[in-house]
């Protein structure tokens, strides 16, 4: 009997499973005990939602070990030494500024505030051991929290019961640096997603739409997307009820003091979280960076020759195939009189065709993915 179009999705999507042998459990294998989107259309995306973050946290409890409980504990370190101290209690000299403000700190509290310092960068750098795919992120990171922690204390300078009494005038530093930090967490989303999109278009593509569908599907970065948001949301409250608390000495809220301690410990998980996931979902080989940086680096590397050449998944036979000195595949174009060497899908000056992501091997007739051809670096 012939093979039907039912036995192609069958065979493609066994494929796919092969290619993801390494997870414990998949995305489309969640279930979810109550869908809201049945008592209305409008909340299919919660549902969404539900079913990402219930997949998360299943490989969280699954893969989470020590060190990334240590970091944690670490971090969260940190932040407390900083946040509980008895200069905070007391309120400290307000006459006593610059480096005289820092020899009227008492002995204890300046061992904890130089212990807290040394705590928090040791905290990053144990983020980016374990997170060595957000390596290059980490800096990012570090703007966005000082910029929108910074902008609540600005804020609070002038009006210390922000945002009650407060002036657009005197309010204009805290809202450029509040910017600042969206600004920096966009060029840090679009940076993921956009090497998501790649991942999928390199490693998962075929001529069967429903099977790009179905990739693109398992590596959605839908609940991803709003755990970020939630975290400039926290980083906002965190930072708000600290200024609060410290501007504001006529009553002392600790109510308000206290959600800065939840919110503070909250941010350290958060920012783990989503440092986390993008490397599983892409593995530890991946470059997180925008296209446009993917089209600069590979702008770089023409005329660059690599010794390296693929080998055939099938015969073993050496195609011109290599690796960028950044891990990237590079491929010949297959314009005739075209001589351009690129990343696959990346536009080809020379002739403005997109560099091929399959490949046909000189020898046997094979035809596969370029990374096929090249040591297997997938993760997901």
């Amino acid at each position: 009997m012939p093979p039907t179009m039912a036995d192609d999705v069958v065979t493609e999507s066994a494929i796919l499973e092969d290619e993801h042998q390494g997870m414990p459990f998949r995305l489309r294998d969640i279930e979810l005990d109550k869908k809201f989107g049945e008592l209305h259309t409008s909340l299919i995306n919660f549902d969404k939602f539900r079913k990402e973050w219930k997949f998360q946290f299943k490989l969280i409890k699954h893969e989470w070990g020590q060190p990334h409980f240590l970091t944690f504990l670490t971090g969260v370190t940190a932040f407390l030494l900083g946040a509980i101290s008895p200069e905070i209690y007391s309120g400290g000299d307000s006459t006593a500024t610059g480096i005289d403000g820092l020899s009227a700190i008492s002995g204890f509290s300046f061992f904890q505030l130089i212990l807290s310092g040394i705590l928090w960068a040791w905290f990053f750098v144990q983020i980016s051991v374990n997170f060595p795919v957000m390596k290059g992120h980490i800096v990012n990171i570090i703007l966005i929290w000082a910029s929108i922690f910074g902008s609540q204390i600005v804020l609070h300078i002038q009006s210390p019961n922000f945002p009650l009494g407060f002036q657009f005038s005197d309010a204009l530093g805290g809202i450029i640096l509040a910017s600042v930090g969206l600004f920096f967490t966009y060029f840090f989303w679009k940076a993921v997603t956009e090497t998501r999109d790649l991942h999928v278009q390199e490693n998962h593509v075929h001529t069967d739409v429903r099977i790009m569908e179905e990739a693109m599907a398992e590596h959605s970065l839908f609940a991803w997307s709003c755990l970020v948001l939630f975290w400039d949301a926290m980083m906002l409250i965190n930072g708000w009820a600290g200024a609060h608390f410290i501007a504001d000495r006529v009553v002392e809220d600790y109510t308000v003091y206290s959600v800065h301690l939840i919110t503070g410990i909250m941010l350290i998980y958060l920012l783990m979280h989503i440092l986390w996931f993008p490397q599983r979902m892409l593995g530890e080989t991946a470059e997180i960076k925008t296209m446009a940086a993917f089209a600069a680096d590979a702008d770089l590397l023409d005329g660059i020759i690599i010794e390296k050449e693929g080998h055939c998944p099938s015969c073993n036979t050496i195609n011109p195939i290599s690796r960028s000195p950044s891990g990237e595949p590079l491929v010949d174009c297959l314009t005739e009189d075209c001589n351009q060497r690129g990343i696959p899908n990346q536009i080809c000056e020379g002739c403005d065709k997109k560099y091929p992501s399959r490949h046909t091997c000189v020898e046997c007739g094979v035809n596969s993915p370029v990374v096929d051809f090249l040591s297997d670096s997938e993760a997901w």
